[in-house]
């Protein structure tokens, strides 16, 4: 598939921008091409933790571990961490992670954090989500914080992998606002500036992993034939989200770095009625009926999404979790292309007529993602289902999730298993105790249950590949294909890697 090569007069302004940026800082900065902003620019606290955002904010914020390519926990801003019984954490961070403001981290700034994110009500949903589980905190010495669970918690040291250090007197001083445009930060770069579609940074002296390349620039460039157009040009040396039919171009140019990503693509059905007062369907949705999800899995020819969208460079999806996760299912296949069994499902269901739906995704975020979604359509159109499809901006589309304003029954919303690379992390979305419900079903919160407690990864592992199981058969949602991020790269960005949309900046040079 060939992309439009006639600009519109917004994506033609960006490029002239950004090859007027480009002039003055090539030698000396990397330039990097993203699809989206940051919804909340330098205020980590304000959204869930994830892409776009975490692309902006690793090169100038420090998790406190990260998960490599291999799902194995690395430390980070945190040292180390020890499980001193099955309720109770000791997380040691370093002793070298200054602060642009001078500061240096500590455990009493750590607690802070946690009192922050807990306490004031205005931390995201993704934060609160992890949190929760956390019955007390308290610093043991200067560099240690003791974390009390509620009940047993596997999951912590992956889970710290999207907690940010953030210098929280800078941060109370300063105000969410100006934190938010310029903030302090401890990683390889400090803020110069931020706006609404631009931050330049550049080198912090004192962070304890340096950078390689002096200066740091990303813009926001939607369309991603301004970012293939940007780097064939020599605008950025980055770009990100990519699509397979855009890889020779690129090639040509540059490289072009395939990377696993931690998310399977998926079309969410929601079983909740988010129509005005509950009018449209007397509060309960047809999604909400097994048999019509199943319908809709059967009625996606994944394989013709795969070969004529993908190149086949990704790969049909059978459940939330993909072959590199912890507790995936091996055993488990994609939903057959079998539309006349969709039909019959619907029928059984009580709509031998279908019905029609609204569905909402963001464009740019995945590989050809507003054709797949097309694809999704029409083949909900096979088997009676009308599907009107509305693209909606990042930001807005957060607010919907967060504040349950949806316009219609479904939305593109991926299954996400990072940070941790684990088959549970999809459930914090797509269960019944999600911060914002869209999908419950009752019959897998005993699972959900059950591993979240489970110390015992070979047991954690059995109950997972069941949940697994359950997810697949219920047709939690409909997933599409396993994840893959496609970058393109200049000739002289060297070291480039990718663990989990987690992009390590710091090891970046010019060669």
């Amino acid at each position: 598939m060939k992309h439009a090569l006639r600009l519109g007069t917004a994506m033609a302004a960006a490029l002239v921008a950004v090859g007027n940026a480009a002039a003055q800082d090539a030698r000396d900065t990397l330039r990097i091409g993203m699809y989206s902003k940051a919804p909340s620019r330098g205020n980590t606290f304000a959204v869930p933790s994830g892409v776009p955002s975490m692309y902006w904010w690793e090169g100038i914020f420090d998790s406190f571990t990260r998960v490599d390519d291999k799902a194995q926990i690395l430390p980070f801003a945190a040292a180390s961490w020890k499980l001193i019984d099955d309720r109770t954490w000791h997380v040691t961070f370093r002793q070298n992670v200054e602060y642009t403001s001078g500061a240096k981290n500590n455990a009493a700034n750590v607690s802070a954090m946690l009192d922050y994110i807990t306490g004031d009500g205005k931390a995201g949903a993704l934060f609160t989500s992890y949190a929760r589980n956390f019955e007390s905190w308290r610093a043991v010495d200067e560099m240690t914080v003791e974390i009390k669970t509620k009940a047993p918690y596997p999951l912590l040291p992956g889970a710290l992998a999207r907690f940010y250090a953030v210098d929280m007197k800078a941060f109370r001083d300063l105000g969410v606002e100006q934190f938010t445009n310029k903030p302090v930060t401890s990683g390889p770069w400090k803020v110069e500036r931020w706006t609404d579609s631009e931050m330049t940074a550049t080198a912090h002296d004192k962070s304890w992993r340096p950078g390689k390349i002096k200066n740091l620039r990303f813009v926001e460039l939607s369309e991603i034939v301004a970012r293939r157009q940007a780097l064939e040009s020599g605008q950025v040396d980055v770009v990100t989200n990519m699509n397979p039919d855009d890889m020779k171009a690129m090639e040509a140019v540059g490289s072009v770095v395939v990377a696993n990503a931690p998310n399977i693509m998926s079309f969410a059905l929601f079983s909740e009625d988010f129509s005005p007062d509950k009018k449209r369907w007397n509060g309960k949705p047809p999604f909400a009926d097994r048999r019509v999800r199943q319908a809709v899995n059967y009625a996606i020819d994944r394989n013709a999404i795969t070969k004529n969208l993908l190149n086949g460079v990704f790969e049909p999806a059978s459940q939330p979790a993909n072959p590199q996760t912890f507790g995936y299912n091996a055993d488990l296949k994609p939903y057959p292309y079998d539309p006349e069994r969709g039909k019959r499902l619907l029928a059984e269901a009580g709509y031998p007529n279908g019905f029609s739906m609204i569905g909402e995704f963001i464009p740019g975020a995945i590989a050809n993602d507003k054709e797949i979604y097309n694809l999704v359509a029409e083949g909900m159109g096979r088997i009676g289902i009308k599907a009107e499809l509305r693209a909606v901006p990042f930001s807005e589309w957060v607010t919907k999730l967060t504040q349950k304003k949806w316009e219609g029954e479904g939305t593109g919303f991926s299954y996400l298993v990072d940070p941790m690379m684990d088959a549970s992390q999809p459930f914090n979305w797509y269960s019944c105790n999600a911060p914002a419900v869209f999908i419950c079903i009752e019959d897998h919160m005993p699972l959900i249950r059950a591993q979240a407690q489970e110390m015992d990864s070979k047991k954690r592992e059995a109950i997972l590949k069941e949940l697994m199981k359950k997810a697949n058969e219920d047709a939690l949602s409909v997933a599409l294909v396993n994840g893959r991020d496609i970058f393109g790269l200049s000739k002289r960005v060297k070291n480039f890697k990718s663990w989990n949309r987690v992009i390590v900046y710091e090891d970046l040079i010019f060669g």
